[in-house]
């Protein structure tokens, strides 16, 4: 019985060790996405990186399977008042990310940002990435409506700000957002998508349909769009399709895919790019 019950508990820890060796093993032997040295690299520093973001990625992992179940969390007050001269900002989850799983995400940003953040609530998990869009739309209205603001700053990770982009490509919301920046998201589709159920996976699949017209449609100016990614993302394979069309392009090392909603360095990069006039 005992043993049993750590069976159950540790369940999620080995599930997430399961899927990070297998999807580092693709990463790094079948979808190299290119060289993820650095020019002061030494193989003592590559090691020690390695071991690092593999035991990291686990951790995050098991903790976005723990928070699955919390679809249906609704957001939290925000932690700040809307100031003077700042923008609110509103965060995108990615795929089976909901609230819980951005809550660090959210409370770190409103800390050195000094703005009101809210994590959107994804309605479905595998609902297709346009009624993901309608949806979330309503929900930046409403937001930018009570903290009173005339503009928005859009933060996705993951499949998050693919729709994220798809707000500003498509035209939507119009004059209602000032930046987007998007971190570990698939802009060149992942072959990862082929295994994930739902319509929203199949749509970020590398070459799809959504893909191809997000992409393929004219450059709009209204809002600047910034994406990070990390040459050890072990969702997005290879890597380097999580490079945005549009825009500038931050690339970091040895960050995980999920590691990214934990990560300071996203926090910095993130905090100097909307503090920015």
């Amino acid at each position: 019985m005992v043993t049993v019950f750590l069976l159950i508990l540790l369940s999620p820890l080995i599930v997430s060790a399961v899927i990070v060796i297998i999807t580092y093993g693709l990463a790094f032997w079948i979808f190299p996405g290119g060289g993820s040295r650095g020019p002061h690299d030494t193989l003592t520093r590559r090691i020690v990186g390695v071991v690092l973001v593999l035991v990291g990625e686990t951790i995050c992992l098991t903790v976005l399977i723990v928070m699955i179940p919390f679809r249906s969390l609704r957001p939290g007050p925000p932690g700040r008042k809307l100031g003077a001269g700042r923008v609110p900002v509103a965060v995108l989850p990615g795929y089976l990310e909901n609230v819980a799983t951005a809550f660090m995400l959210q409370r770190r940003l409103e800390r050195v940002l000094d703005t009101p953040v809210r994590v959107l609530r994804p309605i479905k998990y595998f609902a297709s990435l346009d009624t993901l869009t309608s949806d979330y739309q309503r929900q930046i209205e409403a937001w930018i409506k009570r903290t009173g603001a005339s503009q928005v700053d859009l933060v996705g990770h993951s499949m998050g700000g693919i729709i994220a982009r798809y707000f500003v490509e498509s035209g939507r919301l119009r004059n209602k957002i000032r930046r987007v920046i998007t971190v570990g998201s698939p802009h060149q589709g992942t072959a990862l998508a082929l295994l994930g159920p739902g319509k929203g996976a199949r749509q970020l699949r590398r070459g799809s349909a959504f893909l191809e017209r997000l992409n393929s449609g004219p450059t709009r100016e209204e809002a600047r769009i910034t994406g990070i990614s990390s040459t050890h993302d072990n969702m997005i394979l290879p890597w380097n399709c999580a490079l945005s069309p549009r825009g500038d392009n931050f690339i970091i090392r040895y960050r995980g895919h999920i590691m990214l909603l934990f990560s300071r360095e996203i926090i910095r990069l993130i905090t100097r790019e909307l503090s920015q006039e």
